[in-house]
């Protein structure tokens, strides 16, 4: 920062561009080849606005809670992805609808608990409500001294979840993995409420561990194999393996397609601004004053769209998608193929769907 710049909403000029370090390898969204175009946008944001819940799940998320505060359609696309394009090849046509709707509630009881960690930073609700991931322990959603709102939507969304889950084929196999994974994504949660409270606790390293499990991957299809009549438990070890580069990918396309949106909305739990950070492109000086209202977030948003860093980013995903592509994996039930297509899908929507969800 220049020595004689004034503190305070001063413009894009106030703020020189320090000096950055190296950026070897880049892409852009064009170079990952997957068939984007704004026709295939509106055509699959006009899809996953058509979706339609089931009358019970619905009547979920219009409640008069904090579910029913949300946009609608950010729930409605939730529940798209998790039809047909995010189910496993191995669920069967006669399961695909209620392993749907366990996979979105699954999605919901993480994004409400998400929230209080770290939009909210509320260490009492957040525990209060996780203990539906533990063993032997029940929330207490009557309790007065959290907040009433948010138990009482993530009560009846846990207790819808696991009415389907409890109803599927292989639930008794597969409940503990789904627990297990759960409380991986609760944990990680915990870390965002950590990094908000204690800014200098946040690091790359484990940004890149917890911001990641909490994505949630292996807990939606640790749901869909249980109703997976047909998929060889051989095959877990390998699925699990794979799941890790696709929670990667996943995470990678959240981070690339929603960093400009959260500058606005002051939210830098995202690997991006880490790396920002680390590489000097802004400081924790920089995002106190932006969410002091001292500083205009376009000198953020400028300053790290012209270092190279979202195109690093980018660049990491399309080096995961092709390696996996070429790895030789051996599972007979589940083509690995399969769910990288599924993760070129999901990134072709996160573009036609930003800034309506």
């Amino acid at each position: 920062m220049s020595g004689d710049a004034p503190r305070g909403l001063t413009g894009r000029d106030s703020i020189q561009a320090p000096a950055m370090t190296t950026i070897t390898s880049e892409a852009s969204i064009s170079d990952l080849d997957i068939n984007y175009e704004d026709e295939v946008g509106e055509a699959m944001l006009e899809e996953a606005r058509q979706a339609e819940f089931s009358p019970e799940v619905e009547e979920i998320i219009r409640d008069d809670g904090v579910l029913g505060d949300r946009r609608f359609f950010t729930w409605q696309w939730i529940y798209y992805i998790f039809g047909e394009p995010l189910t496993i090849g191995p669920v069967p046509e006669e399961h695909r609808q209620i392993a749907q709707e366990a996979k979105f509630l699954a999605g919901a009881y993480i994004t409400l608990v998400d929230d209080l960690a770290e939009k909210h930073g509320d260490k009492e609700t957040f525990w209060e409500l996780a203990k539906a991931a533990y063993p032997g322990m029940t929330p207490d959603w009557d309790r007065e001294d959290i907040r009433r709102d948010y138990a009482r939507s993530t009560e009846r969304v846990w207790n819808a979840l696991t009415d389907r889950l409890q109803a599927a084929p292989r639930f008794e196999e597969f409940v503990e993995p789904f627990m297990y994974d759960l409380r991986v994504a609760v944990e990680s949660m915990d870390f965002a409420r950590m990094s908000g409270e204690y800014p200098a606790f946040a690091n790359r390293a484990e940004t890149w561990q917890f911001e990641t499990a909490a994505i949630g991957v292996y807990v939606f299809w640790d749901a869909d194999l249980m109703f997976a009549p047909s998929f060889e438990r051989d095959d877990y070890h390998e699925f699990r393996e794979a799941m890790y580069e696709i929670q990667h990918m996943w995470r990678l396309g959240n981070w690339v397609i929603t960093w400009e949106r959260e500058v606005h909305e002051k939210d830098f739990s995202a690997g991006i601004f880490v790396e920002a950070i680390r590489q000097g492109v802004i400081s924790e000086d920089d995002l106190e004053r932006l969410e002091d209202g001292e500083l205009d977030p376009e000198v953020v948003t400028d300053r790290i769209r012209s270092s190279g860093i979202v195109g690093q980013f980018v660049w990491d995903w399309k080096r995961r998608r092709d390696e996996l592509r070429e790895r030789a994996f051996e599972m007979e039930s589940i083509d690995a193929n399969d769910l990288v297509d599924k993760m070129e899908w999901l990134m072709r929507s996160h573009l036609a769907t930003e800034g309506h969800r």
